[in-house]
């Protein structure tokens, strides 16, 4: 089984000058973001960009603050010595955290031969901000995420009005990706060749009906993992590839998971068992919550998770029984109206969980490894 790792071993001497930019070029881009390079690679989508393998050679030389997973670094030292990446040029990246209007976002820009450009968006991160705005997808849009990925976007193109566009994210940064592609207004939209979305939730707007959607549709490719539940949560297209994983059950939404066949992916033509009854249940939680329970229900779930005086999900899983401890004083502390909209939200999540299951054939071993 092949991956990305592989990939770039395999094509790693080949220029994006001599082979164009394919489907699994795009994933690799999409994990750029998550790695703060912002400092190293200049902000502004118009300065001087810096090679990828300086900037990636300058980032490992330092190391972060909080340290990268392993196969973010894997990732890095790949770019660095492959031919294909390590000359390319970097600009605009950028990242934002803004607690007080709930947002995370991140973004980075690849410059690539033949008068092309790459903008790459950041999926959901380890805060607990960004797991919150991803909440808020589910009753309002746009949120401020989607608002500053439209902003991004139109600068970089304006920056370099010459070149050819494709936008691309993982996850988050998926939705982003296209909401930015059919957003960005007409003098933009026509020099965008393709958007790639990898696992990235689908709207709660009208935004898959609208004339700029439309008008891009053909040009949206949309990949996801056998038992993906990010992907086909909220208004999504149907219009997508499914992609082996080597991961099981949620965690075929790790991109570095997905089997790669040269040049493309490796496609099935089948969503596991655990997916689609996952996805039923999700579906009914979100659809069948009014927009206004669901916004009591998220802020209420959030004020909890803050009240452990941690900032990351990480950090809450890694300090289990002070979270649990700080959690429950906070439970209890709440309005008795905040603390029945809980209650009867998890009990409906509960109610629907047991109704999709409920008269289902029991799962073959190879679906429930899935």
């Amino acid at each position: 089984m092949s991956n990305l790792f592989d990939y770039l071993n395999w094509r790693g001497d080949l220029s994006f000058g001599s082979v164009s930019l394919c489907p699994v070029d795009a994933l690799i881009f999409s994990m750029l973001p998550y790695i703060r390079l912002e400092g190293i690679v200049p902000e502004l989508p118009g300065a001087e960009p810096v090679r990828l393998g300086d900037a990636v050679a300058t980032y490992l030389a330092t190391p972060p603050s909080t340290p990268l997973n392993d196969n973010h670094l894997k990732l890095l030292e790949q770019l660095k010595a492959s031919q294909r990446f390590a000359s390319l040029r970097l600009l605009g990246a950028q990242k934002e955290l803004d607690p007080e209007n709930g947002m995370q976002f991140a973004a980075i820009t690849a410059l690539l031969p033949g008068q092309n450009l790459l903008v790459a968006f950041e999926g959901t991160d380890d805060t607990l901000v960004g797991w919150q705005e991803d909440f808020r997808m589910s009753y309002e849009c746009p949120v401020p995420a989607q608002l500053r990925a439209v902003q991004y976007l139109r600068a970089v193109a304006a920056a370099h009005p010459l070149r050819r566009i494709y936008v691309c994210g993982h996850s988050k940064g998926g939705n982003l990706a296209m909401f930015a592609a059919v957003h960005c207004g007409n003098e933009y939209r026509y020099r965008i060749r393709a958007v790639y979305n990898n696992d990235g939730p689908g709207f709660c707007d009208d935004t898959l009906s609208s004339p700029e959607y439309t008008e891009i549709r053909h040009r949206i490719h949309t990949f996801l993992p056998q038992s993906s539940i990010v992907g086909v949560l909220l208004e999504h297209d149907t219009n997508y590839r499914i992609v082996k994983s080597t991961n099981v059950g949620l965690l075929q939404h790790d991109a570095y998971s997905w089997q790669v066949m040269g040049a493309d992916f490796e496609y099935t033509t089948e969503r596991t068992a655990f997916g689609r009854e996952t996805e039923a249940i999700v579906d009914r939680f979100v659809n069948e919550l009014s927009p206004e329970r669901k916004r009591q229900f998220g802020e209420a779930l959030f004020a909890m998770l803050e009240s452990t005086g941690q900032e990351t999900v990480s950090g809450i899983t890694g300090n289990k029984l002070q979270s649990l401890r700080r959690m429950l004083s906070s439970y209890a502390d709440l309005d008795p109206k905040v603390r029945e909209i809980l209650h009867d939200s998890f009990s409906s999540l509960n109610r629907f969980r047991r109704e999709a299951r409920k008269g289902r054939t029991p799962l073959s071993d190879t679906e429930k490894s899935s």
